[in-house]
């Protein structure tokens, strides 16, 4: 049975029109990640991740996600977050469940900027936005939030924070999986579309 580890990482933009530092990239700032041994067995992770290149760019971002600056003193280095998240990922036998691209792009793109292998592969990689979207037949892609009040749920804990994002993330993938929709069938033909 395939196994699944739901991830949201929250993280620093740069919105102004002005100032934008050279080079600037967004940096994971907080990881939330639920892994499932089955539909009720799980594991979490949460922790603050200092943010090492751009850290006066972060101050907005915190205090969007609620971040304090005597929680990011419990932070940890972006290599060791990495380590916590390679711990509960095996490649081929793990879904890396995000809702959206983002997420992956921000993990890879902290990897390469701090000369790191990124332990996630991409085609373990499931995009449960497009996944709900392309089993709903939308057009558009739904939010986390939108998508929640659709399937009848109310959403757990505190908007933008990672560990309630995954977890609410987590929730819609069991609804669907409730629904008839089956994963590895899904994640088979993404394969299949790419090759």
């Amino acid at each position: 049975m395939a196994q699944f580890i739901v991830v949201d990482f929250e993280f620093t933009y740069y919105n102004k029109p002005v100032g934008r530092p050279n080079g600037f990239f967004p940096e994971i700032i907080e990881i939330g990640a639920v892994k499932y041994h089955g539909a009720t067995d799980i594991t979490k992770l949460q922790s603050f991740v200092k943010p090492h290149f751009y850290p006066k760019q972060a101050k907005a971002a915190m205090e969007f996600c609620m971040i304090t600056p005597k929680d990011m003193e419990k932070g940890v280095n972006f290599g060791d977050m990495l380590k916590m998240l390679s711990a509960m990922y095996v490649p081929g036998e793990t879904y890396f469940v995000t809702w959206g691209n983002d997420d992956y792009k921000v993990l890879s793109q902290g990897c390469f900027r701090h000369k790191l292998a990124n332990p996630i592969r991409k085609e373990d990689c499931l995009n449960l936005a497009v996944a709900y979207r392309e089993m709903a037949g939308l057009k558009r892609t739904p939010g986390l939030k939108a998508t929640i009040e659709t399937l009848g749920m109310s959403f757990d804990g505190i908007w933008h924070t990672a560990l309630d994002d995954a977890f609410n993330t987590g929730r819609i993938l069991h609804k669907m999986i409730e629904m008839g929709w089956d994963p590895q069938k899904y994640m088979e033909e993404k394969i299949q579309r790419s090759a």
